[in-house]
């Protein structure tokens, strides 16, 4: 994806990006590989939590209970209390704290309260409940004055690792933002740097195309090696605000943005084209059939599928051999 000249600034590297992924989905490639599990198990509060102390002090706070942000939010309806007793035993046995906001369906929203130009009979209540929702919860970031949060939705799976998996994210995201300000001697508040607006960590279905139109080229005199055009990427599972990729978004998506599923509209902020919505949820997309054991696609040690394993203090089983 082309870092510098969009509407955001977005990072997203190939073990970033699916870092955290829904339930029942399917993703487009696997987590980063496996690693031993032995040595992660540390006691807390009679709970087993699958952290491991960062080597590096200085990317620390990755291992704090907000993953290195200064809240992380998750929104979930109210009436589906199944997914918040599920992701409160996830993040009490994976060592993170959830901020709870109320998902409201798109019924609840009155016409005049849509972004100008929206047609209503475009957008199903489902999916303009998900896009208030979302909304709701980036104006959050910009009325309380947050330096970052992320944003997940209450039907999440992640990797035990998971923060192993952030601390390995951190300094590559760094890296990435070290020539915007190359004289830029003051540390960084956030362990992701200080110059981005947008950490997309829970997408899927990204694609990319070698053979791009020249329109779409970036220009030669501007590349450098961080710069990497996709075509799209789709899903909204998890992804990071700053303060300033906060406010930017609350007025695209809030108060413009375009009639249609919100998991579409980050990738309008790269001013590229997504697909659509695939899998299911509350929001649609479901096969309507009857699955009597979840899964989670393409997670080798699932948090959501090993929670039985987990508060009893044993080690999680691998949905497949390696």
């Amino acid at each position: 994806m082309y870092v510098g000249q969009g509407f955001l600034r977005i990072l997203c590297l190939a073990a970033a990006a699916l870092l955290i992924c829904t339930t029942w989905l399917s993703l487009g490639s696997l987590l980063l590989g496996p690693r031993s599990i032995r040595g992660y198990v540390s006691s807390h509060i009679q709970l087993t939590r699958w952290t491991q102390l960062a080597v590096d002090s200085g990317r620390s706070d990755v291992f704090n209970e907000t993953l290195g942000f200064e809240k992380v939010f998750v929104i979930g309806l109210p009436e589906r209390s199944d997914n918040r007793d599920a992701l409160s035993l996830m993040t009490s046995v994976t060592g993170f704290r959830l901020t709870w906001i109320d998902g409201v369906h798109g019924s609840s929203t009155p016409d005049k309260a849509l972004p100008f130009g929206w047609d209503r009979k475009l957008m199903p209540d489902t999916h303009l409940g998900s896009w208030r929702s979302h909304i709701n919860a980036i104006r959050l970031i910009v009325e309380d004055g947050l330096s970052s949060a992320l944003i997940m939705e209450d039907d999440m799976d992640w990797d035990v690792h998971l923060k192993t998996q952030l601390s390995q994210f951190a300094p590559a995201a760094q890296t990435l933002e070290a020539g915007f300000h190359r004289n830029q001697t003051l540390a960084s508040p956030s362990p992701y740097g200080r110059d981005w607006d947008l950490l997309w960590l829970g997408s899927c279905a990204t694609t990319f195309d070698a053979q791009l139109p020249e329109h779409l080229r970036i220009p030669e005199a501007e590349r450098d090696g961080r710069q990497v055009l996709i075509r799209d990427n789709v899903y909204s599972f998890a992804y990071a605000l700053s303060a300033a990729g906060a406010r930017k978004a609350l007025r695209y998506l809030g108060l413009e943005g375009q009639h249609k599923p919100f998991d579409n509209h980050p990738s309008d902020l790269c001013r590229l084209r997504a697909d659509g919505m695939r899998g299911d949820s509350d929001i649609g997309g479901g096969s309507g059939g009857v699955r009597e054991l979840g899964f989670t696609e393409n997670m080798l040690h699932s948090t959501r599928l090993n929670l039985a394993n987990l508060i009893r203090g044993l080690e999680p089983e691998q949905q497949w051999e390696d």
